[in-house]
């Protein structure tokens, strides 16, 4: 009987150990104050790489696996004047595009770096824009296709009620593979256009709204497609029957070959949310599909803040779609409100500079139960002192769970409430994939000390909760929502210290 509890003994520790986190500081340079920009973008070989912007200086950061700095790398290639970098990432190298205004033109350059940071080949000018005395300057959108294969970059301005989209299409190498310059007719009052996509294919797709009498009410929505090297534009429109949604979601099914449409739907009676929108488009860009769910008392009664008020939904916004292999998906929403210290409220619904607007990408196996997940990436806000009387609440999460037939197999919520002043930098929550499950993590609060919350998403739509994380290191301040996954189950979450900006490496 002795050896039996010490056989048990023993594997309760071994899980206990597995279940174990370790947490790895970086160097705290005293250049990196709280006001730069950065961007972590992951593992090479050995190294971690993170980009930074310190007074209009670019720079690589190279850290080695014990986070100290082994290099920086300054990039003279890029302007000053730069004020918008985007990055695609691969095992080994990664992309650069950055755009910048000089007189009245604007550049935007591209280049390729190898994953010590150093420079391959040379810097391609990959497009220039005239900017007129009188007009907006139109700014560049990086995104790019789940296998990274399609880079797609474009450039919107709307002028007298027509919408001016001109795309370009670029491979893993930055060489052109397609171009459109197209004009839209556009109603700025009551029409509203989605951020673009591109598939795995080299289809580009984005969605039209159309607004009623309210601006929060969508009465109408079409997906529009533009097939590689096609200088048509295919529009699908999407029967709402009178439905009305707000904030439709495109998620591009490349293992399917399908297009996944999801926006919240109000209630008639009442003009407060009461479920989910969900409608399919095939590959022949053929809608197949709608379903309308109703969120049912069982949900509403798991929220923390007011479950039983019949507007209990109206403050959730999609964060995240994560696609499993059976053409099942899931989605996470998290309830977010800006308010002010003196009780005004701000509508963040539409707001285009919202917390769901940006969008990251995650490490997958091919052997996982979740597909590759490009969701949401947090933008990291410098402190500034207008916004020193905006509150920022990021309170429950929930997560639904539908079959590849659009019906919700089930339902579960992560309470939470968190609030700070100023800034949203340490708040909302992270996710990490591993394969298997999906993790959620965030901060609470433990006798004023910071501790990271590490809840579990299982396939069946089980959360199982871990052992939370604390740092040992007194004055770093983690904010999750900006984390990067670098490994099957790593992630580098950065921090705050002493007035500068660190990072800290977590190994689950």
């Amino acid at each position: 009987m002795r050896n039996i509890f010490l056989i048990i003994a023993t594997l309760f520790l071994f899980i206990s150990a597995s279940k174990a986190q370790t947490i790895t500081y970086s160097e705290v340079e005293k250049s990196d104050n709280r006001n730069a920009n950065f961007e972590i973008l992951g593992k090479f070989g050995d190294k971690f790489l993170i980009y930074k912007n310190i007074n209009r200086r670019h720079d690589l950061t190279l850290y080695n696996y014990d986070m100290s700095i082994k290099e920086i790398l300054k990039l003279d290639f890029v302007s000053d004047r730069t004020d918008n970098i985007d990055f695609v990432t691969f095992p080994d190298h990664f992309l650069m595009i950055w755009q910048y205004q000089k007189n009245n033109t604007i550049y935007c350059k591209g280049a390729n770096m190898d994953g010590t940071g150093n420079l391959i080949g040379n810097v391609l000018d990959m497009d220039t824009t005239r900017v007129g005395i009188f007009s907006n300057a139109p700014s560049y959108d990086v995104t790019w296709s789940e296998d990274k294969k399609n880079i797609l970059m474009y450039k919107v301005q709307t002028r007298n009620d027509e919408y001016h989209l001109v795309t370009k299409v670029f491979n893993d190498l930055l060489m052109p593979l397609d171009s459109l310059r197209t004009t839209i007719p556009y109603n700025d009052r009551r029409e509203a256009f989605g951020d673009l996509q591109i598939t795995n294919q080299g289809t580009i797709v984005f969605s039209k709204e159309k607004q009623n009498s309210r601006p929060e009410y969508v009465n109408s929505l079409e997906i529009n497609f533009k097939r590689l090297n096609d200088p048509a534009i295919t529009t699908t429109p999407i029967p709402l029957d009178e439905q009305l949604i707000q904030d439709a979601r495109i998620k591009i099914d490349n293992l399917n070959r399908q297009y996944l449409i999801n926006s919240f739907a109000y209630r008639k009676n009442n003009g407060n949310v009461g479920g989910m929108f969900t409608a399919l488009i095939n590959d022949s860009l053929v809608f197949t599909k709608k379903v309308i769910t109703e969120f049912d008392d069982s949900l509403r009664k798991k929220l923390s803040n007011d479950p039983g008020y019949r507007s209990a939904f109206d403050d959730f916004y999609m964060k995240n779609i994560i696609l499993k292999k059976d053409g099942g998906f899931i989605i996470a929403a998290e309830e977010y409100t800006r308010k002010t210290r003196f009780g005004g409220n701000y509508d963040d619904r539409y707001y285009p500079y919202s917390p769901y607007n940006s969008f990251n990408r995650y490490y997958s196996s091919p052997s996982d139960y979740f597909l590759f997940n490009r969701g949401y990436y947090g933008y990291y806000r410098p402190y500034a002192t207008s916004d020193r009387d905006i509150v920022y609440n990021y309170d429950d999460v929930i997560a639904l769970g539908f079959t590849k037939d659009l019906k919700l197999q089930w339902t579960n919520v992560i309470n939470k409430t968190t609030s700070d002043i100023e800034t949203d930098n340490f708040l909302s929550f992270a996710n990490m994939n591993a394969g298997n499950e999906i993790h959620f993590l965030f901060l609470q609060k433990d006798n004023n000390k910071q501790i990271i919350s590490d809840h579990a998403l299982q396939p069946g739509g089980e959360i199982i909760r871990y052992a939370t994380l604390k740092s040992k290191e007194a004055g770093w301040y983690f904010m999750p929502r900006l984390a990067r996954q670098t490994g099957a189950r790593q992630m580098i979450i950065p921090c705050i210290v002493r007035n500068n900006i660190a990072f800290a490496k977590i190994d689950f």
